[in-house]
């Protein structure tokens, strides 16, 4: 039978394991998709998907991996290591609102040119999801910049974390539902959307697993403290 060693172990192992698939797939997936863009001289379209991806895709799942990486906290220390996730997280939010007012700003030129025109925004899949995964980013903003200058319960790090995992979730949706936009449609062929879609389900999966599995674990952990007055802990897998 397995230690209690061998477990952290072997979980370690595997979220090392996920960490480092959900590098590989992130940067991969930003750097197709902004090179596209680029070919496209950030033209109309483009310009949303290339500062959107950036954002939400790289930056927004970045600041979840090095979170809980204890490699990089060893070596940038706790303090660093949260400047580093909190920069990342503000870029996300800076970054991804300035790709949103691009294609509202372009549909309001478009109703301005042609008042007949059925001009939809939000209303979509992908940008119902977009905007929803924005307020929530938001929400993770401003509860974590409290986080700096008073010291705040376990109740309110819990209420940080929901809305970033939130977040990056509705915003990984929308981005998959962005391959099915006239866009997506346009740029890439059937085969290729599907791909992109594949890797964006894998990337979303192994950047939130870990996260999520420790959030879980620490509501339950804060109830309990709240119910019978416990406060146990378990430690973090090595990642």
């Amino acid at each position: 039978m397995p230690t209690d060693q061998g477990i952290n172990s072997y979980g370690g192992y595997y979220f090392g394991f996920c960490s480092l698939i959900s590098h590989v797939l992130l940067a991969g997936i930003t750097a197709a998709i902004v090179y596209k863009c680029l070919v496209l001289k950030l033209v109309h379209t483009a310009g949303h998907a290339f500062y959107c991806t950036i954002a939400f895709v790289f930056f927004m799942g970045e600041a979840l991996l090095v979170r809980n990486s204890t490699k990089l906290e060893s070596w940038l220390g706790p303090l660093n290591l949260n400047r580093l996730h909190a920069a990342l997280g503000l870029l996300a939010f800076l970054v991804g609102v300035g790709g949103i007012a691009i294609k509202t700003l372009q549909k309001l030129d478009r109703k301005r040119e042609d008042p007949n025109a059925t001009v939809r925004h939000f209303r979509s899949n992908h940008g119902f999801y977009g905007i929803i995964g924005c307020v929530l980013l938001l929400g993770s903003v401003l509860t974590g910049l409290p986080l700096y200058f008073i010291s705040c319960g376990n109740a309110f790090k819990l209420i940080h974390r929901f809305f970033g995992l939130a977040g990056f979730l509705a915003l990984m949706v929308s981005q998959m539902f962005g391959y099915n936009t006239g866009f997506g449609r346009r740029q890439w062929k059937a085969h290729q959307q599907k791909l992109f879609k594949f890797f964006t389900f894998i990337a979303t999966v192994t950047t939130v697993n870990y996260e999520l599995r420790r959030f879980v674990r620490d509501v339950f952990t804060l109830a309990a403290s709240g119910i019978f007055g416990t406060d146990e802990v378990e430690a973090r897998d090595e990642l």
